[in-house]
């Protein structure tokens, strides 16, 4: 009772008159958008041009994207979320985490503030994230110094299985799956056989702008796309205690 039907095409007509609001031309803009079979969901991403991308000086920018979540069936509510996206892995982190976002159930009218405001904060926002990633490259770290964090911090927040993955990527580049024995083994020392290298991941992490995109990779892995949005709004805080 009292739910509104959500048209995906007024998701993109309010994406569309967000970014003319906000002055960036929806010519200059790329646009991906997935659907599932039948249309009860979608997911749309409006990838800014170049000039609001972060160039970490290693190859492989990091872009601004406008991403909106909708169903017509009431599966998942309609959000909207400012985020960095980077192409050779296909890796995405959220600015701002929750600041930037908008979440809204189907019922009564969607507005165009909404979306608006998301995309204008996010533009906002840009100036201190870029400033945190220079941050998080200036500050040096090796796997071993990584190592009692990936055992404590992030085998709590996203278990031993991602941990121990994590641990492989930051001492080699490449991915891995477990083969050992869980008993008597943390995600450092747990036996694993490599999968093969991770798309713009160093041989070794170097520092801790290399860890974020190792956590924003494994977010990405996620198959069910809800969890793969509550993994990246999770990036920021898992890395706190290793910023001084």
């Amino acid at each position: 009772k009292g739910y509104t039907l959500v048209p995906h095409q007024s998701v993109v007509a309010v994406a569309e008159r967000a970014l003319e609001e906000a002055e960036v031309t929806p010519g200059e803009v790329k646009a991906e958008l997935c659907i599932t079979e039948y249309g009860e969901r979608m997911a749309l991403s409006l990838y800014l041009p170049e000039r609001f991308a972060f160039d970490p000086g290693d190859g492989h920018p990091l872009t601004m994207r406008l991403e909106c979540f909708n169903s017509v069936d009431g599966s998942t509510r309609f959000r909207a979320l400012m985020g960095w996206y980077r192409f050779v892995c296909c890796n995405g982190m959220i600015i701002g985490v929750t600041q930037t976002e908008v979440k809204r159930r189907h019922i009564g009218e969607m507005g165009l503030n909404d979306v608006e405001a998301v995309l204008v904060h996010g533009l906002q926002e840009a100036d201190t994230e870029k400033q945190n990633f220079q941050k998080w490259q200036q500050k040096k770290v090796t796997p071993d110094d990584l190592a009692p964090w990936i055992n404590k911090e992030l085998k709590d927040g996203w278990g031993f299985k991602a941990a121990a993955r994590f641990s492989h990527i930051a001492r080699t580049g490449h991915d891995a799956e477990i083969v050992g024995s869980y008993k008597e083994n943390t995600p450092t020392t747990i036996p694993v056989r490599s999968n093969g290298p991770v798309p713009g991941a160093p041989k070794a992490c170097r520092n801790l702008y290399d860890a974020s995109q190792i956590l924003a990779w494994l977010a990405k892995e996620r198959r069910d796309v809800q969890e793969q949005l509550i993994w990246r709004e999770a990036i920021h805080g898992l890395l706190a205690p290793l910023i001084d």
